[in-house]
Formats: structure tokens, sequence, C-alpha cells
């Protein structure tokens, strides 16, 4: 049950940064008057990247850690995953919004952990998958 209590504290800390994300890009559709697209303002583009990237790997992430709960994973690896993950997209979010470089090194950095932490939960799923079977 442990498991599942820390699945679930990450996937609410992971979804509270998607909807602050989201909340982002609305708050710069008001100010800016800007209902679909982005109208060519750079702030808002930023900002629909940063929530789309986010979306982009978190749900899939998300629904990796309930499995690993439920095939037994120990709690402290659900608690790694979740943190390093949040950690990873917050690093990423930062790198599109606020860094004014063309490949900023915490956008880099945020994708590749996001990266490497799904390769790795996709092989521990699947190792656990075919243990349990076995």
């Amino acid at each position: 049950m442990e498991a599942i209590a820390a699945a679930a504290l990450w996937a609410g800390a992971n979804l509270g940064l998607m909807l602050l994300l989201g909340i982002n890009v609305s708050r710069l559709r008001v100010k800016l008057k800007i209902g679909v697209g982005t109208g060519g303002n750079e702030h808002l583009e930023r900002a629909v990247r940063a929530h789309g990237n986010n979306t982009e790997f978190v749900p899939g992430l998300i629904i990796c850690l309930v499995m690993l709960a439920l095939l037994g994973e120990q709690a402290w690896v659900i608690h790694s995953v979740g943190a390093v993950l949040l950690l990873a997209r917050i690093l990423q979010a930062y790198g599109i919004q606020v860094q004014d470089k063309p490949l900023p090194v915490t956008r880099v950095a945020g994708n590749l952990v996001t990266w490497i932490l799904f390769a790795g939960v996709v092989v521990r799923l699947i190792w656990l998958a075919l243990v349990y079977v076995g």
C-alpha cells in the first residue's frame, strides 16, 4: 500500500505542475487576447510548448508509476522516479519559458533525464511483468 500512496503523491505533484503550466497558457491568452494559436507571440509560444512537452510525457509516466506499484515495486523506487520526473519537467519548462538561448542547459537536461527515466521504467515494467508471469 505504501507504493500505491507514493504513486498517488507523485501523480498529484506532477499533475499539479501540468495544471500550473496550463494556467500559465490561459493567463497569457487572456492577457494577449489570443484565443487560438499563438498569434506569433513568442512568450505564448514558449508557454504552449512547455505545457505541451509536459503533457507528452507525464501522463504515460504516471501510468507507469501506478503499474510499478501494482506489480510490487518498492515505495522508494516510486518516490525516486516521481521526484526526479518532477524536477526534470520543471527544468525543461524553465528552459523553454525563461532561458533565452537556442538550447538552454536546463531544457536539454530536463529532456534527457525524462527520456532516461522513461526508458528505465519501460525496462523495469517489462522485467516485472515477465517475472510475474513466469
